[in-house]
């Protein structure tokens, strides 16, 4: 019985994949399909969860956003361009596993340029447990690939080389630059860029010696900073979200959060490296002033993309 729903299952993908019109990715970049049934539910809804983490820009939003449907539904939303699919032997697709159990990802694997996660269990207490261990490793997997899809808008006019050898010439650190962008403020271990349309910044702070990676220490060096160099801005502190990240094997501090400058009547959201390297400490940050763009989390998700160029 499950080899025939199997069979029916891939005829019908065989047909949605050759038919005569091009298949179109559905779902965007931040859009992640959990794909579950009735044994598998807890799973899914550990994940769901998980990527359900809220950021304020300043209304409440998800850097990721996810989709649960049941397997019933799914020859639907084949064709979505990121996909979970929670699979346990039962399953119409429990043949994708090849008897291995663990997460394994796959691209291309239903249609050209998706990208499928497998979770595959042969219990659905044991999957809880895969899916609970591995809970950072599949949002920041999902993440990445958002923030790399969504920052090729910034770095359509080619990189600034010019800029970004004056950063490792400073800091000693490798950050890539996009064209168009301009120096704004720098002074001692500062440097800032911006550009318009819609307005964004970057700047890059660093100091000798290491620092405690606390929130609050954190958060007031930054207001030190930009009272100076931007004019008074500071962080709202009722609405940031922290988080510890890897960063090509660097242990990374993260802070998701929103400015805001009285005096200019002003305000934005703004993502936030911190780290200590080689001795030194290391704060990067980027924001965003878009009062007429609604969809900032994929703002402040492009201005990420600049500081992950991070080496």
């Amino acid at each position: 019985m499950r080899l025939r729903r199997y069979a029916v299952f891939v005829s019908f993908l065989l047909l949605f994949s050759c038919g005569r019109k091009p298949v179109i990715l559905m779902g965007t970049s931040r859009e992640v399909l959990l794909v579950y049934s009735e044994d598998s539910k807890f799973s899914a809804g550990a994940l769901y969860r998980y990527f359900s983490k809220v950021v304020h820009t300043p209304q409440p939003e998800t850097l990721i956003i996810p989709r649960p449907i049941k397997w019933e539904k799914f020859p639907k939303f084949v064709g979505y361009r990121n996909k979970v699919l929670f699979l346990l032997p039962n399953d119409s697709l429990w043949e994708l596993c090849k008897e291995e159990r663990g997460i394994h990802f796959r691209k291309s694997t239903f249609v050209r340029g998706d990208f499928t996660v497998l979770i595959c269990s042969y219990d659905s207490r044991d999957m809880l447990y895969m899916v609970s261990e591995n809970l950072p490793v599949l949002w920041n997997t999902f993440l990445s690939k958002a923030v790399s899809e969504l920052s090729e808008v910034e770095f359509l006019g080619g990189k600034d080389k010019g800029l970004s050898q004056e950063v490792r010439s400073r800091f000693g650190i490798s950050l890539t630059i996009p064209a168009g962008w301009t120096k704004y403020k720098e002074g001692k271990d500062f440097l800032s860029f911006i550009k318009g349309h819609p307005n964004r910044f970057v700047f890059i702070y660093s100091e000798p010696g290491e620092r405690f990676l606390h929130l609050d220490e954190i958060l007031n060096l930054r207001d030190s900073l930009t009272s100076v160099y931007y004019q008074g801005d500071r962080v709202n502190r009722d609405f940031v979200s922290s988080f510890t990240d890897d960063l090509d094997g660097m242990s990374v501090f993260k802070v998701y959060g929103l400015w805001k400058n009285d005096s200019l009547m002003a305000g934005g959201p703004f993502v936030l490296y911190a780290f200590n390297r080689d001795g030194r400490f290391y704060m990067l940050d980027a924001g965003v002033f878009a009062p007429e763009n609604e969809n900032k989390v994929n703002l402040i998700l492009r201005m990420e993309g600049i500081l992950r160029t991070l080496k």
